[in-house]
């Protein structure tokens, strides 16, 4: 017993150490964005300075902490403040989630980029502006919308009464495995609502796209912490799911910052 607690505590110190490392390179990234793209030399103008670099550092420092409550509001709602769900949850956003312009959400704070109802409503044909959002909206769901689908699938095979016969010690473990009642439906809810605010304001489509991605996520975050304390059995293989997910994820980010490294 004493060498599995110590075992179970060295892989926690990895799991941290890994999700350590995750938001190092995603604060790298951000800060390597937002220079090429200039957000801080902006605000520098804007506000008449010399010196950009405590402009640099407050928008590095609002980007990390705006994606560091994205990443922490899941594991707090559902109390699971531990680092594996956080590097489960970190590595999946982080493989999956679009890239979010930082010029482009401070230009919309400043009120550079109006907001003005999409162009295409004018023009006579009201299925230009549905065409228009769907070329918006369906490559950043193309791949969470269809693994989220398979993840609620595979938790209603598990649960099924065919899977669970003569086990009555799991008869409640499909129970277990469901997400919270609310949340997929919270979700679903707040994903219909951002669709129409980007179908109408093009200028919110970015962060609109961003944060159903985000919703999408949060939900399946539920489903697969539910099955991984139903079915603990899985947990190898589930981490050999995240890892690939953490790497996906430390791939895209050095992929990145090739792009916009000065």
């Amino acid at each position: 017993m004493k060498g599995k607690g110590l075992r179970k505590r060295y892989a926690e110190w990895i799991q941290a150490l890994s999700a350590l490392l995750l938001i190092a390179i995603a604060g790298l990234t951000l800060h390597d964005m937002q220079t090429a793209e200039g957000a801080g030399l902006y605000l520098a103008i804007k506000a008449g300075a010399e010196d950009r670099r405590m402009y640099d550092f407050a928008v590095d420092a609002a980007g990390m902490l705006c994606l560091l409550v994205l990443l922490l509001l899941p594991c707090f709602l559902q109390k699971r403040l531990r680092p594996a769900p956080f590097l489960r949850f970190a590595s999946a956003s982080l493989a999956f989630l679009p890239v979010m312009s930082m010029a482009s959400l401070v230009h919309l704070a400043d009120g550079t980029e109006k907001l003005a109802i999409r162009q295409t409503f004018f023009t006579g044909w009201p299925g230009a502006a549905l065409l228009e959002w769907l070329g918006e909206l369906l490559p950043a769901l193309s791949v969470g919308l269809p693994v989220l689908i398979l993840a609620f699938g595979m938790a209603g095979k598990a649960g099924s009464p065919e899977n669970m016969a003569g086990k009555a010690e799991r008869a409640g473990s499909f129970e277990k495995t469901r997400p919270h009642p609310w949340l997929p439906r919270a979700a679903g809810l707040a994903a219909l609502a951002l669709s129409a605010v980007s179908l109408l304001f093009p200028a919110l489509s970015d962060i609109c796209v961003y944060l159903i991605v985000y919703l999408l996520l949060a939900a399946a975050f539920s489903l697969w912490e539910k099955l991984h304390d139903a079915h603990p059995g899985l947990n190898a293989w589930g981490w050999i799911l995240f890892g690939g997910f953490w790497l996906r994820a430390v791939e895209r980010m050095l992929e990145i910052m090739s792009v916009y490294h000065l």
